[in-house]
């Protein structure tokens, strides 16, 4: 079924309304780290958005899946990282439902074992899929200690890179398309 024209502009007008304000659905910890985002949400002037190490540039064509993961629910962001690392960790699938985990299990195939350790953070899969650009929006959409520890670390390399876009993409229609209440809260704590 293809998306009405309403439907669709509604989407992209909610994508590029999240690229310009990014702060707006940021997490509590990051308007703790930078104080001058509450003041930047209430008034909506962009001066600060170099702020939070946002370049200030134009939005690039919507992706499907970045604009699923930055428009979405807390619930539906702690679903997705939970589906990732159980998708490439097994293991680590616990807090999911049944039919959760045997859709991890059928991804799991399809990726390297070494792509994430067991005590890795799946929000690391994220930083080395997305561009910079919208890595640097995104990021405030998670704890900011979370991320800060996770940017430390060397992203993932261009061949692994490539496995990540179907990953993600799987991933994003998963989370739209299914409940949030089957899984328990994310380990590695979201948080919001």
């Amino acid at each position: 079924m293809t998306p009405s024209p309403d439907h669709t502009m509604k989407e992209n007008l909610a994508w590029v309304q999240w690229w310009a304000f990014p702060w707006r659905s940021s997490h509590e910890g990051w308007r703790s780290l930078y104080p001058e985002i509450n003041l930047t949400h209430r008034t909506g002037v962009l001066a600060t958005s170099e702020l939070a190490g946002i370049t200030p540039c134009l939005p690039p064509a919507p992706n499907h899946a970045v604009r699923v993961l930055a428009l979405a629910s807390a619930e539906q962001l702690d679903l997705a990282l939970a589906l990732i690392h159980g998708a490439v960790n097994p293991a680590t699938a616990r807090s999911l439902s049944e039919g959760h985990r045997l859709w991890c299990m059928s991804l799991f195939k399809a990726f390297p074992p070494d792509m994430l350790l067991p005590n890795d953070d799946p929000l690391h899969l994220l930083r080395s899929w997305v561009e910079p650009p919208a890595w640097q929006r995104l990021r405030l959409r998670f704890p900011s200690m979370r991320v800060l520890d996770i940017e430390k670390s060397t992203p993932v390399t261009e061949v692994v890179r490539s496995r990540l876009t179907t990953l993600w993409q799987a991933v994003a229609w998963r989370v739209t398309s299914m409940e949030s209440h089957d899984t328990l809260p994310d380990p590695y704590g979201q948080g919001i």
